[in-house]
């Protein structure tokens, strides 16, 4: 992947949520854009976890994903869909050595954390399409989706925005912009804080190695 494009696009897609979020009222941006004396050296901290709101998605087994599929661990969430040509690969890609960093040493110990991708495009993303794409990156990854109409009480209220191209119904060929920051929640399932782009994993790994202890 080009690295010049890729930038490039970030800064589009970044553009684009910044102008969706002040349509929408959304916080997300103004938080990515206005670090807390609290934030470590990439991830933004919120100044007080933010609670979420019960949802109801489904798991790439085709198991209900709810809030209560967020507590008990800590959560890393990337928003995005699989057709997705350059930033979901990238940043997945990231997350894959992020986990492996975070898993060293630990045996068969169950870990305190997982990965999650969340599919906005739940028309081409089937619960078995994304199983085999977040597979690819780590068989430990767990893919969600659901339809619009589960996906909207989510994606509010954690100030995740996006848009699908119109298209033709039936039509495999569209694109999809969407948010593409990395959020954190905490074992209580409460929104702790956001990793902006760009990601570097390295950072992450010092970032969650402190945040887990």
């Amino acid at each position: 992947m080009n690295a010049e494009n890729f930038n490039y696009r970030l800064i589009i897609m970044a553009s684009f949520v910044a102008l969706l979020s002040a349509v929408a009222g959304v916080s997300l941006w103004k938080i990515t854009q206005h670090r807390q004396q609290s934030s470590t050296g990439a991830l933004i901290v919120l100044p007080e976890p933010r609670v979420i709101a019960d949802f109801s998605l489904v798991d790439h087994n085709e198991h209900a994903f709810t809030l209560d599929s967020l507590r008990g661990r800590w959560s890393l969430i990337f928003f995005g869909f699989t057709h997705c040509p350059d930033v979901c690969p990238s940043t997945l890609y990231d997350l894959q050595m992020v986990h492996k960093s975070l898993r060293q040493g630990m045996g068969d110990e169950q870990p305190v954390h997982q990965v999650l991708f969340v599919s906005v495009d739940p028309e081409r993303d089937t619960p078995e399409k994304l199983g085999q794409y977040v597979s690819h990156f780590d068989p430990d990854f767990i893919g969600v989706t659901g339809n619009q109409q589960q996906l909207a009480p989510l994606t509010r209220q954690l100030g995740i925005a996006y848009r699908i191209e119109p298209h033709e119904p039936g039509s495999m060929q569209y694109g999809v912009d969407h948010s593409v920051s990395i959020l954190v929640t905490d074992p209580q399932g409460r929104l702790h804080g956001v990793f902006p782009a760009p990601h570097d994993a390295s950072r992450m790994v010092q970032d969650l190695t402190a945040t887990f202890e």
